[in-house]
């Protein structure tokens, strides 16, 4: 007889980790399997001849959950300020407050004069919709904050913001279709719609995407790096009696006889199993024999939505040690920055040309494909981070670790990979961001970097799993297979296979470091409340 407390969990990302500190802390008998040889999945910061660099997301947004979270289960930590910088060509806006919006409102008019009626249509668009995401997180979230003792909190705010919350929550439903449709409404400027929205991945619901300016004010970054959220997680576990297991890749998943199969060929028993993983995975290693025909008809009618989606876009990211020091990049963005090196934007470069290049691959000749390379890269907004302005010990004296991303498609990477040319394109694609960026804010940079390297979406898809290297789930081009309501985020860990949940990323969408660990902590509910 297998017991019910003992929960094997599969994937040692942040969903697996935040899951397994509960359940371990409640005395359920955890094991945390990890197919690589270290946990925390995209999260992790790793160092290299005395550099640090991040290889997940730059820093955390708290959402009114990672924070009280962390604090929920006992454990103390370090964290530093994290001010997000927007750039268009020579211009900085820094986001102090929403204040800061009437900074941005005159950076756009200045790049955009012809559109300076449209862009006066669409800042208040921002404004209220940032009004709305700053009530959603106006409280840290109550499920993890002692609130019932306070009887003055309870009627004097607590009551009085769940109005407000359920007021903005129906108001932000109404602005559920893609950024880009909302925006063609309000402009018929390619170049700033461009640049209001390359920064995300296409088609963000536009509640989401206009509400991101007050979510700009909620980073915060780990001192030592955001490796250091996974480390107290995985220390949290191994304290409260958990167990964790590197190098250990499931291959079968087996419901009615309560087991996962290693790559090895190990047998692990659970009474319950919380897959914290890539679902298209899971749904392509289920065994159903042994389970009731119209359960196993409900797994199919699943199986089929999920191998049918489509992950997000995935992300490039380039690696710089740079022999120039820390403040040298302070006035220049600063320590976490989205930066437009062209007014001009992306345009038919990010959607029509993209879709010819990928359909008529094999047809177009390698000049063809640099030639949209370097176009893209002219015309594109990147994601700069620079640990050492936000913890100095992360970088030698003197010199600075540099990072510099932007969403790129899995299907090219791939494509190009099955050609034969996947390192030369790689490193053209290295130095094309290092020529924008030489030629622009960090003049001559190629002069002063001491060593270079990049991640691509194929680097994620090995390493982590993720099926087309997707970095926050689903696609939002296609139909999202899974819940997508923020009310509903309680339902998305469940699934049609008995004694199995679902957790991470790819369970709810848009997903992100603090869903992904709030559907961890809906997963060991399910199972403590039984």
């Amino acid at each position: 007889m297998i017991d019910e407390k003992q929960v094997t969990i599969v994937g040692a990302g942040m969903a697996g980790l935040t899951a397994a500190a509960y359940l371990a802390r409640e005395n359920y008998q955890v094991l945390l399997l990890e197919k690589n040889d270290r946990i925390g999945g995209l999260v992790h910061t790793f160092k290299q001849d005395g550099f640090s660099f991040d290889t997940g997301p730059r820093a955390f947004v708290n959402s009114g959950m990672v924070k009280p979270m962390l604090k929920d289960l006992g454990i103390q930590w370090d964290y530093l300020e994290n001010r997000i910088t927007l750039g268009i060509e020579d211009d900085l806006v820094t986001v102090e407050s929403m204040e800061s919006i009437t900074d941005y409102q005159e950076m756009l008019e200045k790049y955009y004069p012809e559109s300076i009626p449209d862009i006066r249509r669409i800042i208040p668009e921002i404004k209220k919709l940032s009004g709305y995401t700053e009530i959603l997180y106006e409280f840290d979230n109550p499920n993890f904050v002692d609130i019932m003792s306070d009887k003055k909190f309870i009627f004097k705010e607590l009551i009085p913001w769940t109005f407000k919350f359920l007021f903005a929550l129906r108001k932000m439903n109404q602005y559920n279709m893609p950024m880009e449709d909302f925006l063609a409404g309000l402009t018929d400027n390619q170049s700033l719609t461009d640049i209001l929205t390359q920064y995300f991945f296409r088609n963000t619901p536009t509640h989401f995407a206009l509400g991101y300016f007050h979510v700009y004010q909620d980073y915060f970054y780990p001192r030592g790096g955001t490796g250091a959220l996974p480390r107290i997680l995985e220390e949290k576990i191994i304290e409260s009696g958990g167990k964790i297991e590197l190098n250990t890749t499931i291959t079968e998943v087996i419901p009615a006889e309560k087991q996962v199969v290693s790559a090895d060929g190990e047998t692990f028993k659970y009474g319950n199993l919380i897959w914290a993983a890539d679902l298209k995975t899971l749904y392509r290693n289920l065994n159903t024999k042994g389970i009731p025909a119209n359960t196993a008809e409900k797994i199919e009618h699943e199986k089929q939505l999920i191998l049918q989606g489509k992950g997000a876009e995935s992300v490039f990211i380039l690696f710089l040690a740079v022999d120039r020091p820390a403040s040298y990049f302070q006035d220049r963005g600063g320590p976490h920055w989205f930066f437009s090196p062209s007014r001009a934007g992306l345009g038919e470069l990010h959607r029509g040309k993209r879709e010819a290049l990928l359909r008529d691959f094999d047809q177009t000749s390698k000049d063809e494909i640099l030639n949209w390379l370097d176009d893209f890269c002219r015309l594109n907004s990147y994601e700069v981070s620079v640990p050492a302005l936000r913890d100095p010990a992360l970088a030698p004296e003197g010199q600075t670790g540099v990072m510099i991303s932007s969403l790129f498609d899995y299907d090219l990477y791939h494509k190009i990979d099955q050609a034969g040319w996947y390192d030369e394109f790689k490193q053209i694609m290295e130095k094309r961001i290092i020529e924008v960026f030489s030629e622009s804010v960090y003049r001559d940079l190629k002069d002063d970097i001491l060593f270079q390297f990049s991640s691509t979406p194929l680097t994620i898809n090995k390493f982590a799993g993720s099926s087309e290297g997707a970095i926050v789930g689903w696609s939002f081009e296609s139909e999202v297979p899974v819940i997508n309501k923020l009310k509903d985020i309680p339902k998305s860990v469940i699934t049609p296979i008995p004694g199995v949940l679902q957790a991470g990323q790819w369970s709810y969408v848009p997903a992100g470091v603090p869903i992904a660990m709030l559907t961890g902590w809906y997963a060991t509910q399910q199972i403590i409340k039984g």
